[in-house]
């Protein structure tokens, strides 16, 4: 599912704070890790998923390409924000060029921006016999903003490498983390319904899946830097250092502070301060959760994956489980790589596999 999708052996993931970069060999269920890149962004150049500077953004990622010698190589990318519309539709069944047809003649039905400022895609998930007997099909429509994909290929291309595909973060997070079924098989509302809160250096993408078919998509404007910015500002301190108490303090709950180093002060008025961040948070989730089931024949979310750079923030999987009251697991897509033939050790991946969810789904080819 893309918009324009074609494989390519590298994974891109540009986020608010950096480029993070998988190279994978091999075939699926034997995925062999060729190397794993991260370089940081200046802040500014990625808000709220959209591309705000062009040139300064391709200097970094020609620097970044260098550097890895990764130039003229094609890429597949990701991109989720606000101007990335995802819906489920379902149509009769009927030939795919009758299907492309029907789906670009009614799509402004479906997506809020002008079909003419769009870049279309849509990929069939699924086969339903209505209650008089007649096949449907389910439909993963997605909508591109022409120009937001524009400032994206535009750097690329400019840093000299090439756009393999584009595809939406939703659909990378459910191939990473959701365990696959039979491709067209029937579907229904019966198989086990998971969301997966994605908190990225950028925004957030929730998305709701029963099996291994999208049901639901929602981009929330919240970054996983607001955790770190907001001890930044409290203690006066860089972001990184904001980032560090994050991680080694966070939230309170069962998990104990990392190390000693820090007063019984800044412990409290840290996890005080990470709890109203974490609680604007699980407010979020929590609506856009209560939507998505107050619709019409929805299987209830059994469980929530946390992925992206958020779920390094210590303890915040227990806070959302408790208000959300829901079972929570960290994400970990490093499941699909059977070796590691990179640079970056083991424990080094262990430690950033929640955030390499996005990268390892486009990473992974496609089912057929």
């Amino acid at each position: 599912m893309a918009l324009g999708f074609q494989s390519a052996q590298l994974a891109l993931d540009i986020g608010g704070s950096s480029v993070l970069c998988l190279q994978v060999a091999g075939s699926s269920g034997r995925l062999k890790l060729r190397g794993c890149y991260e370089w940081p962004l200046t802040e500014g150049l990625v808000v709220d998923g959209e591309v705000a500077d062009v040139d300064l953004l391709a200097r970094e990622l020609k620097a970044f390409a260098n550097q890895y010698k990764l130039k003229g190589k094609p890429v597949q990318l990701a991109v989720s924000n606000q101007k990335v519309i995802v819906r489920n539709i379902e149509m009769p069944e009927m030939t795919e060029d009758e299907l492309r047809g029907a789906i670009e003649f009614q799509a402004q039905d479906y997506i809020p921006i002008p079909v003419d400022e769009v870049v279309l895609d849509f990929q069939v998930v699924g086969k339903t016999v209505n209650q008089e007997g007649a096949s449907r099909q389910e439909i993963v429509l997605v909508a591109g903003q022409k120009a937001m994909i524009a400032g994206y290929c535009d750097a690329i291309k400019q840093a000299g490498l090439k756009i393999g595909g584009i595809d939406v973060y939703s659909m990378a997070l459910v191939r990473a983390l959701v365990p696959s079924q039979g491709f067209l098989g029937e579907t229904d509302q019966t198989g086990t319904c998971r969301a997966i809160a994605d908190i990225s250096s950028s925004v957030s993408t929730l998305v709701v899946a029963v099996e291994s078919v999208p049901k639901f998509t929602r981009v929330i404007n919240f970054s996983s830097d607001r955790f770190a910015r907001v001890l930044g500002e409290q203690r006066n301190i860089p972001m990184e250092d904001g980032q560090e108490l994050a991680q080694r303090v966070g939230l309170s709950g069962p998990l104990g502070v990392e190390d000693d180093l820090y007063s019984d002060e800044i412990i409290h008025q840290t996890q005080e301060k990470l709890g109203e961040v974490a609680s604007e948070l699980s407010d979020e989730i929590r609506r856009s959760l209560l939507y998505y089931q107050s619709q019409e024949a929805t299987a209830p979310v059994t469980e929530l994956i946390l992925s992206g750079r958020g779920a390094l923030v210590r303890n915040l999987s227990e806070h959302l489980a408790e208000t959300l009251s829901l079972p929570v697991s960290i994400a970990n897509p490093m499941i699909h790589i059977s070796e590691n033939d990179s640079r970056t050790p083991d424990a080094d991946l262990a430690f950033m596999a929640p955030y390499l969810s996005v990268a390892v789904g486009l990473a992974m080819p496609e089912e057929d």
